[in-house]
């Protein structure tokens, strides 16, 4: 199995929106379910430019085979007061999960923002998702607090850890 990861680029968005319709329903750890980004084509190409446009920001794609198997987002802020600020999301197919993906994917994002203005990257994630919990703690994120009932899920309520990265 060999990653191949690259930036987001115009042309992938019609395979990101599938991509994220797709492992919104393959876990609960997630802010959206199946079939949940509701983004056309047209509005995902903007959005995929925000992300080449802007310094601080970041949208990775993993790739095995042709396949989409993993993005990885840093959305910087824009405000000049925060733009050291930088919120993250990763997610992983199902099938490819405890693959060390999600590793490879940190250690390409943490590596390409050495030479932007991010200081901070922040998180959510649910409380029980011990798996990305542990991820976040060996690439150094720190708990800093708790958003209690941030998640509903099947009518159950979860709180989601905060959790920040500060980069030398």
């Amino acid at each position: 199995m060999k990653l191949f990861i690259s930036e987001a680029e115009i042309e992938d968005a019609s395979m990101i929106i599938d991509y994220l319709n797709q492992v919104g329903g393959e876990s609960d750890n997630l802010t959206y379910g199946l079939n949940e980004c509701y983004l056309n084509e047209f509005e995902e190409m903007e959005v995929i430019q925000d992300f080449i446009d802007q310094e601080n920001s970041l949208l990775l794609c993993g790739f095995i085979d042709d396949e989409l198997v993993s993005l990885l987002s840093i959305q910087g802020e824009q405000k000049e007061r925060l733009k050291h600020i930088g919120h993250f999301a990763i997610t992983v197919k199902k099938e490819y999960w405890n693959m060390g993906i999600a590793s490879m994917m940190m250690e390409e994002a943490l590596e390409m923002i050495k030479e932007t203005s991010l200081k901070v990257l922040d998180l959510e994630v649910k409380e029980d998702n011990l798996s990305a919990i542990n991820l976040y703690k060996k690439f150094n994120f720190q708990e800093i607090g708790r958003y209690p009932q941030m998640f509903n899920v099947n009518q159950k309520y979860y709180d989601a850890l905060l959790m920040n990265l500060y980069i030398d």
